[in-house]
Formats: C-alpha cells, sequence, structure tokens
C-alpha cells in the first residue's frame, strides 16, 4: 500500500510538473517573440510589404520603418535584443518609441550591428550603448570616423542636414568581413560590401529556415520608384561612387562588392536600409530573377562608369588641381570659387580672377604643382563683372598686364577697377582675336550681364559657364533664388538663359561655384537634368508667389 501510494505521490508530482511546464510552454507561444518558434513559422505568403512604420515582418524580426531618413530593424534573441542600425536621432527616442509601439524593451538591446557610418544609420548607437549596455559593432573601414565623429560629409555626405551634428562613437568590435556572431539562436554572417562607404557592410541572419540579409545601404531599396530631383529615386547605394573622394565612395569596390552578392543565392529576406522611400511599398521575399536583375543593373552602372573614368578621368572639382584635358587645367578654388586657366601655344588664358589679393601667387604655385611653369596670362575671359569674378582683377592687371575679355557694357567698370589703360576686347568679337575658337553666350537673369564660354577642344566641347546654370544643392539654390529675388533679378531673363543653354551639349562643364566637388565630365542626361533643376527652382518660386 505505501508503495502503490508513493507512486501516486510521484506520478501527482510528475502530473503538476508537467502542468506547469505545458502552461509555461502556452505562456511563452502566446508571445509574439517566443523562442521555440520565433523563425519556424516564417512563410513568405505571411511576410507584409515595408512600410515606412514599425511593423513586424517575421515574429521575432521587426522593421522600425519611421525613423525617416532610413530604417532599422530589431531581432529577438534567447540574448536580448540586436538592433541593426540605430536611425538620426542621437538619443534614439524616435527608435524606442517604436519599439515600444511593438511591446519591444529597448533596454534589452544587448547589440548594435552597424551597416556603415552615415549619420541616419548610426545616430543613435552611442547613446544605446551607454544607456542600454549595448555592444557595438561596425565595417573597420568606417570605424576611424565614428570614433572620432568627423568630418562631416562622411557622416552626412551631400545632404543638407544643418540641424545634426556628427558625434563620436564608441565602435568595440571593429568588422572586417567574414565573422559569424553569434546570439545563441541566432546567428549573423558579417558580409565586407565595402564601395557606398569604405566600411560597409551586410549582415546575413540566419535561424534554422530563415536567411535574411540586412543590406544597409548597399540596397537602399528594392523598386526605387523614381523619385524626382532625388537621388533616393535608385534602388542601390551606388550614388556615392559618382562623388568626389572626400564622401568616401568608390566604384570599384561597390563594383566588387555587389558581385559578391550577386553570387549568393536570394535571401528569403532583403532588408533594406531604406525601404521606406519605395512610392509603392515592397515585399522583402525577392526570386532568384528580381535578385539577379536588382544586382545587375549596379553592376552594369559601376562597369560603365570604371570605364568612363579610366577613359576620360575622374575629373572631381574639389579644390585638388588637375589636368581636365592635355593644356587646359583647373587650378582649384580660391576665394571660394573655381579658377580655370588653359594655353594655346605659348598663349595662357584665365577664366575669371576671383578670391583678392593673392590670386597671382595662387595661379603661380599651382601651375607649378601641375608640371607647367607660370607665365602670365595673356587674357582673363571674364564670366561677369560683379565682386565674385573681379576681385584678382586689380592686382593680377598690375602684375601682369594681362588683357580683360568682357562685355562691352562692362568696359567703364573694368577701368574704374584696374586703370584706363587697361587693354579690353569685346567678348563678342573675341574669335577675332585670332587666339583660339569659341562661341560666347549672353546670359541674363543673376543681375550682372554674364557670359558664358564655349570651346571645342581636343575633340571635346567645353563650357565655362561662371554663375549661370547651378548645379542644384541646397546653398546653390538659396543663393540663386536670392539673386533672382532681388530687384536686379529677372526671372524672365533666367528662363530665357537656361533656354539658350538647353540647346548646347556640352562634354566639360565648369562652372565658377562647383557643387560638392562635382565632375567636370558630363554624361547621359546630366546636362538636361541640369538645366530641369534650375527650372524647377524658378517654378517653385512662381508656385509661392
Amino acid at each position: 500500500m505505501r508503495a502503490l501510494t508513493g507512486r501516486w505521490a510521484r506520478g501527482r508530482s510528475r502530473l503538476v510538473a508537467l502542468t506547469f511546464l505545458i502552461i509555461a510552454i502556452l505562456l511563452v507561444v502566446s508571445r509574439g517573440g517566443d523562442f521555440f518558434r520565433r523563425f519556424d513559422s516564417y512563410s513568405a505568403s505571411r511576410v507584409p510589404r515595408l512600410a515606412p512604420s514599425a511593423i513586424t515582418v517575421v515574429p521575432g524580426l521587426h522593421l522600425l520603418g519611421g525613423l525617416s531618413p532610413s530604417a532599422a530593424y530589431v531581432v529577438e534573441t534567447v540574448q536580448g535584443l540586436v538592433l541593426v542600425d540605430s536611425g538620426l536621432d542621437r538619443e534614439a527616442r524616435l527608435l524606442k518609441s517604436q519599439m515600444a509601439d511593438l511591446r519591444l524593451d529597448w533596454k534589452r538591446v544587448r547589440a548594435v550591428l552597424l551597416t556603415h557610418v552615415h549619420g541616419d544609420h548610426s545616430g543613435g548607437t552611442e547613446w544605446l550603448r551607454a544607456a542600454a549596455g549595448a555592444k557595438t559593432y561596425a565595417g573597420e573601414g568606417d570605424v576611424p570616423v565614428l570614433q572620432t565623429g568627423k568630418p562631416r560629409e562622411a557622416f552626412f555626405s551631400t545632404y543638407y542636414m544643418p540641424d545634426n551634428t556628427p558625434h563620436p562613437t564608441t565602435i568595440d568590435v571593429p568588422l572586417k568581413g567574414g565573422e559569424t556572431l553569434d546570439f545563441g539562436d541566432v546567428r549573423f554572417q558579417c558580409l565586407a560590401t565595402p564601395g557606398h562607404t569604405p566600411g560597409s557592410v551586410c549582415y546575413l541572419l540566419e535561424r534554422k529556415n530563415l536567411r535574411a540579409l540586412f543590406a544597409g545601404d548597399v540596397i537602399m531599396m528594392l523598386r526605387g520608384d523614381e523619385v524626382p530631383r532625388s537621388e533616393l529615386g535608385k534602388p542601390l547605394g551606388t550614388y556615392s561612387a559618382y562623388l568626389a573622394p572626400r564622401y568616401r565612395g568608390n566604384a570599384q569596390d561597390s563594383l566588387d562588392s555587389l558581385r559578391r552578392l550577386r553570387s549568393l543565392p536570394v535571401p528569403d529576406l532583403v532588408l533594406p536600409g531604406h525601404p521606406g522611400a519605395d512610392v509603392t511599398p515592397q515585399s522583402p521575399c525577392l526570386s532568384q530573377a528580381t535578385w539577379e536583375s536588382l544586382l545587375d543593373r549596379g553592376i552594369h552602372d559601376m562597369e560603365t562608369l570604371l570605364a568612363r573614368y579610366e577613359a576620360d578621368g575622374a575629373d572631381f572639382l574639389d579644390g585638388i588641381p588637375r589636368q581636365l584635358l592635355p593644356d587646359l587645367y583647373y587650378l582649384g578654388d580660391f576665394g571660394g570659387a573655381a579658377v580655370y586657366g588653359f594655353f594655346v601655344s605659348s598663349r595662357f588664358f584665365l577664366i575669371d580672377a576671383p578670391g583678392g589679393p593673392g590670386l597671382v601667387e595662387f595661379v603661380s604655385a599651382r601651375l607649378r604643382q601641375l608640371g607647367r611653369e607660370p607665365v602670365a596670362p595673356t587674357a582673363v575671359l571674364l564670366t561677369a563683372c560683379g565682386p565674385r569674378e573681379t576681385a584678382g582683377l586689380k592686382q593680377l592687371v598690375e602684375t601682369w598686364h594681362s588683357q580683360i575679355v568682357v562685355s562691352p557694357a562692362d568696359f567703364e567698370k573694368v577701368r574704374e577697377l584696374c586703370s584706363a589703360a587697361t587693354v579690353m576686347h569685346s567678348a563678342w568679337e573675341l574669335s577675332d582675336r585670332g587666339w583660339f575658337s569659341v562661341s560666347p553666350i549672353s546670359l541674363l537673369g543673376r543681375g550682372e550681364e554674364a557670359i558664358a564660354y564655349q570651346l571645342s577642344w581636343k575633340g571635346k566641347t567645353v563650357l565655362f559657364s561662371g554663375r549661370i546654370p547651378v548645379k542644384a544643392n541646397h546653398d546653390a539654390q538659396q543663393l540663386l533664388v536670392s539673386d533672382l529675388s532681388s530687384p536686379q533679378g529677372d526671372l524672365r531673363a533666367y528662363v530665357n538663359s537656361m533656354t539658350r543653354l538647353q540647346n548646347l551639349h556640352p562634354d566639360l562643364w565648369l562652372p565658377a561655384n562647383p557643387a560638392d566637388g562635382q565632375n567636370a565630365n558630363l554624361y547621359d542626361k546630366d546636362w538636361e537634368r541640369t538645366i530641369e533643376d534650375n527650372l524647377y527652382v524658378i517654378k517653385t518660386m512662381i508656385s509661392r508667389r
């Protein structure tokens, strides 16, 4: 009897324990982020489209899509929460709010995996490291600028973000690529994918039957609906390969990285850095054909760009003096304006005289740096007779006795700036001098009468255009609006100037104020887009009136 009682007691204990175990399992299973079936329930047919809001992509993997302009992702693991990127806000307020919407506790963040340095992806990392004790990871090519918090362009590229200041971010684990990051039930493979930035990395999550790629800005979005006047209209982050080197993009690295991704079987989920930029929300479940097509477009673009760099040079107008074509030079920037010069036989010619005192020394030093013996300019071709174009003219004429090419309407201005003995020539009669073949173009609308000079040079068409037109960035547009809004501004005349320029087809465009160190070489629809952007400024001004 005692034996039966003992067996019954032991059986009852086992039953009670089993009951509690079942209840515990049911409680855990009832939570959206249970560890036992977090990714096992993955089904492509149930994956939502990536919207600009906080959503659960699959159980245990969440999109924080409303961080604007980027997104971050949260992965639940047995060791806590893992964040991929951290948004723009340095205190991660919006990120924390979106996590709360998903009933996720930000204090459980144990790791932040950064895809790259840009501020809209890395801004909240340092705060989360301090507040939640999270360990931070980033590609080693971006670690030095993350740790120092400078230079600014490394964090914000060419985007105008005046209300945001870069700050140092401590990186605990620099990543070379090839590492496996283990968080118990979830592993991340680190894939080195430089090109968008030197330290860009993708993370391939592996958990039982799920492979998810966190692509950062290597793949910015999945379709790239065309957004007017926006680089975000392109699905891949290759735009940085077209920028001056100081913005840290690299065409060859981008090509290699895209080819590396192209060699992979399509992941179950492709999770881009800016899914909200797709006008039409996209599903992260891609077919193999779609995956290959997406990457093939970028591969083709980078192959084309590299071929152009090889043939024509990467002629960025970024302050570094360089030969653009034989005997035609960009001398760098002086006094906030670009200085150009060219040689015809033994004669040397300058475009404009910006900057004020010191221009003579600047030109001589830069010619020596370029391997040319300094000579006195035969003439200075003025694109206008305003203070920006003529600040160094007096010193230049007094030192070198250069002749001046200008609109006849500005002869008197030049005499007042220099002396009555200054030799001047009408821009409209410049070809009669026999120095070189040139087509001057009258451009009006910004105040002073302006002149562009179009030359045929070594089989290329070169346009020196002064301050008309502008390449659209925030500062250039604001200055243009200011000039056009002034009593001297003339919207109709500026539109007529754009119409004249629209009919040109320059190969090299050399403006007085290069935007963001732009490439002098024009390809495809670059020039047409520039004119369209200038006309868009006019249209916007008229609509606001």
